[in-house]
């Protein structure tokens, strides 16, 4: 055994608790910088949550047999059902099976709520003529082009080469895929190709 003098006893304790302190101090930073990391990782995660929370704004045109047509500013994520509701709900004489209201809605789309083509009754001034309001039976009233959109199985059956399987096949598609944005889209229909789709183009539209 080493036989220290009381001083050097003394040396040697203080020298053990600097060392005991440095360990210490290395393993409370250590720890600290752990923690730091593991915040900055949440932040990180928090702030793309935060950026998938962020709604897309639309803005939308409905017009047709609804309460109160015109434009509305609404979510992305809502579908055509909510923007009748916001326009007031549909008229009594509305077509509503003729739209798909559980489609998804976009920035700028035109939404057009046809009435019903058959008339209620006798006297009924609430109808209108084919004639005065042809976007009421699924005709566009520019020329009254076929609307992709509104049209009916017998409407699309007029356009040339469209017969009542390819008629079908449009309806399923829109009811599928919710209403075409441009008279392009219609190519996505099968057994309508470019050729079929040049020589209907100039009859139909999607407002």
């Amino acid at each position: 055994m080493f036989n220290l003098a009381r001083q050097e006893k003394i040396v040697l304790l203080v020298i053990i608790l600097i060392i005991l302190l440095i360990i210490g101090l290395r393993i409370y930073t250590q720890e600290q910088n752990a923690i730091t990391i593991v915040q900055a990782v949440d932040s990180i995660e928090s702030s793309i949550e935060k950026e998938n929370m962020q709604e897309e704004i639309c803005i939308v045109h409905i017009s047709g047999a609804v309460s109160n047509p015109g434009v509305y500013q609404l979510n992305g994520n809502k579908r055509i059902i909510d923007v009748v509701k916001i326009a007031g709900g549909e008229l009594e004489n509305a077509n509503v099976d003729a739209v798909n209201l559980a489609a998804h809605i976009f920035d700028g789309q035109k939404i057009v709520i046809p009435f019903l083509a058959e008339n209620s009754g006798e006297n009924n001034n609430q109808n209108v003529l084919p004639n005065n309001n042809p976007e009421q039976y699924g005709y566009s009233s520019q020329n009254n082009l076929v609307n992709l959109n509104t049209a009916t199985s017998s409407q699309l059956e007029d356009l040339p080469g469209i017969g009542p399987v390819l008629a079908k096949s449009i309806l399923e598609y829109r009811q599928k895929y919710g209403q075409f944005r441009d008279i392009a889209d219609i190519k996505n229909v099968g057994g309508i190709g470019e050729k079929r789709f040049e020589s209907i183009k100039e009859y139909i539209t999607v407002y």
